[in-house]
């Protein structure tokens, strides 16, 4: 360090407010206003020496919104001094300037921490819905993403307008999108323009024989689509020759209702499946089923102004087993 820097150093932290400050600052960070308060001097006064010590590099400042909170970060003092740093704070210990500050800022700090116990005490039970309203399901599809190996292959059959790129983004190596209508395939293809992906290949075909090579699939997703099939059964077996052994199959659909209203208006061909059936299902498959998880349905107003109730949902999990070590044998 030049000898002009350590002059202007020295200079810098000759002043006892600022020394107060830093003591402050080197184990809390603090807003303007409350280091005002715990100081017991001007706001702007605060300011100015905060500025000084900021264009140092001695204060760290963060901004939030029209809040500045600042700190003193140890670790990312300026070249030499470092050694001046520990010799001031050695000199702190039994200073009663210094002792009355501190019991000023235990009483900041509680003040503050009441704050914001009262703001959650008062907003915990609508806390999930600010949640939504701030977020939407941003956090859970990001939650589930991270459980997707980025070597994955994911066959999403009955893709419908790629709702399940939103959800897997750019995160597997490969998704398959089936679908056999093409009107649907055309909002999906922009869908996957505007979102930049890579990873989407489409093919057209029918969910109860999906263009789907033996062994392809990682993972295969059937979103909302069982209902809408003449055979469920026979589009669940077909899809599991696609999947490698030791894949996973994912369902979600209605469980059983009797919501008639779903057949006349969005031309469900089954009123839900029950547990039963789709563990039968997946075991005329080879797989087993592992996880099944009811979704509660809500109250909806459909497109024409009626007030109906969405029956309960269902995710299911089957598995195919892994192979045997006489097939990896074979392959080998």
């Amino acid at each position: 360090m030049q000898l002009a820097s350590v002059s202007k150093l020295f200079k810098l932290l000759g002043d006892p407010t600022r020394l107060r400050m830093l003591r402050l600052l080197a184990g809390t960070e603090l807003s303007v206003m409350e280091l005002a308060e715990v100081t017991q001097l001007a706001q702007s006064r605060v300011s100015n020496h905060l500025k000084l010590l900021r264009d140092e590099g001695i204060v760290h400042e963060r901004r939030e919104g029209a809040w500045r909170h600042y700190r003193v970060e140890t670790d990312r003092l300026p070249n030499g001094t470092g050694e001046l740093w520990a010799a001031i704070g050695a000199s702190w210990e039994g200073d009663d300037q210094g002792l009355a500050d501190e019991a000023r800022l235990r009483d900041v700090l509680a003040r503050r921490h009441a704050r914001d116990g009262r703001f959650f005490d008062a907003i915990a039970g609508e806390w999930d819905d600010v949640r939504a309203e701030l977020f939407g399901d941003s956090i859970a599809r990001q939650i589930l993403r991270a459980f997707v190996p980025s070597n994955f292959v994911v066959a999403d059959i009955g893709a419908g307008t790629g709702y399940l790129f939103e959800i897997f983004g750019d995160r597997p190596r490969r998704i398959v999108a089936i679908d056999n209508n093409a009107a649907m395939l055309a909002v999906a293809r922009r869908k996957v323009a505007s979102l930049g992906l890579k990873n989407v290949v489409f093919r057209e075909g029918d969910a109860h024989k999906p263009p789907l090579k033996r062994n392809e699939a990682d993972l295969v997703t059937f979103l909302m689509v069982l209902h809408h099939l003449e055979d469920p059964a026979a589009a669940v077996a077909s899809a599991a020759r696609g999947l490698k052994p030791g894949g996973r199959m994912l369902v979600v659909d209605f469980v059983r209702h009797q919501a008639t209203w779903l057949r006349d208006t969005m031309q469900h061909r089954h009123l839900g499946f029950d547990r039963e059936t789709i563990a039968a299902s997946c075991e005329a498959a080879g797989m087993a089923l592992r996880d099944w998880s009811v979704l509660p349905g809500k109250r909806w107003v459909t497109p024409e102004g009626r007030k109906v109730r969405v029956p309960d949902g269902f995710m299911a999990l089957a598995e195919k087993p892994p192979a045997s070590p006489a097939t990896h044998r074979r392959n080998d």
